[in-house]
């Protein structure tokens, strides 16, 4: 209801159900609330997932996360009568959690969470809260002039960044990597990934690229169902990255196996079940990260 008063909406609140919901008692009155989608609304490769911030009880912050292996892209929106004040360490405790409940070991935030064709996150400075938690551009440009930005801030007092220097700092990507190692990249790349496929392989035509694609990886995994609306729904959305390296996938039994054990997750099991099974799988990690060396 908080979210239907302030005309807003994501989908993982919208489409949970008790079943998907975990709440996690928290210090100093704050609670969160970790809601994952129904089966039939899911992303095919990442997990979308949403989460409610409680203070006292109260509603404070909501956003949502999209788990892929050990990374997460994330965001934070705290409701207007909660900004300032305890918004760093509303951030920092949601960012813990994930990090503990998900067993993430990176986090990024896309341009559009910090103010990107986004006018409430510019006149907020998103960035900054980011900034303090840690997070830091991806782009070279940004992450000099963030820095330069920064010492001004703490000289000054009084300084506050322009909305035309925050518009900068909006065109890149931010990173927080918690430890070394972690996979250092998510399903935005993949997407890059995908229309990179599309133009080398495809010369950019996604229905030739796409046509019989999902039977052909079906039939590799030795799923039978693989017409039917969930499985297939994945398996489209799988197969041209996967079918990039169809040599390693037919060679690979071990594999296919993982394969249609991660599917029938997506498809009917748990979201963090996925997450976990993509975790202890450092093959598919090495192969998708083949498939992306590549193709870029």
């Amino acid at each position: 209801m908080i979210l239907v008063r302030h005309l807003r909406e994501i989908d993982p609140i919208s489409f949970t159900s008790a079943k998907w919901v975990t709440y996690y008692q928290l210090d100093r009155g704050f609670s969160i609330a970790l809601m994952g989608m129904v089966p039939a609304r899911r992303h095919p490769i990442d997990c979308y997932m949403g989460y409610l911030v409680f203070k006292n009880g109260l509603p404070v912050a909501y956003a949502g996360s999209w788990l892929l292996f050990n990374s997460g892209r994330i965001g934070l929106n705290i409701f207007p009568g909660y900004r300032g004040g305890e918004s760093k360490y509303i951030f920092d405790q949601v960012l813990q959690l994930h990090a503990r409940v998900y067993r993430l070991n990176r986090f990024t935030v896309d341009p559009y969470q910090i103010g990107k064709d986004n006018s409430d996150g510019i006149h907020s400075g998103a960035f900054w809260l980011y900034y303090h938690a840690g997070f830091r551009p991806l782009q070279k440009l940004q992450l000099a002039l963030a820095g330069t930005e920064a010492i001004k801030i703490k000289t000054n007092k009084n300084y506050r960044s322009p909305q035309s220097v925050l518009k900068i700092l909006a065109n890149s990507r931010l990173e927080l990597v918690f430890k070394k190692g972690a996979v250092g990249f998510d399903a935005t790349d993949l997407s890059r990934v995908y229309a990179a496929i599309l133009i080398n392989k495809y010369k950019g035509n996604r229905l030739v690229a796409e046509k019989g694609a999902d039977k052909k990886l079906a039939t590799l995994l030795q799923i039978k169902n693989y017409q039917a609306e969930g499985i297939n729904f994945i398996l489209k959305n799988w197969a041209s990255l996967l079918l990039a390296n169809e040599k390693e996938l037919r060679r690979n039994s071990s594999l296919r196996k993982l394969l249609k054990k991660l599917f029938n997750l997506k498809a009917n099991g748990s979201e963090e079940a996925y997450v976990t099974a993509l975790q202890q799988s450092a093959g598919f990690k090495n192969f998708i990260e083949g498939v992306i060396k590549n193709a870029v």
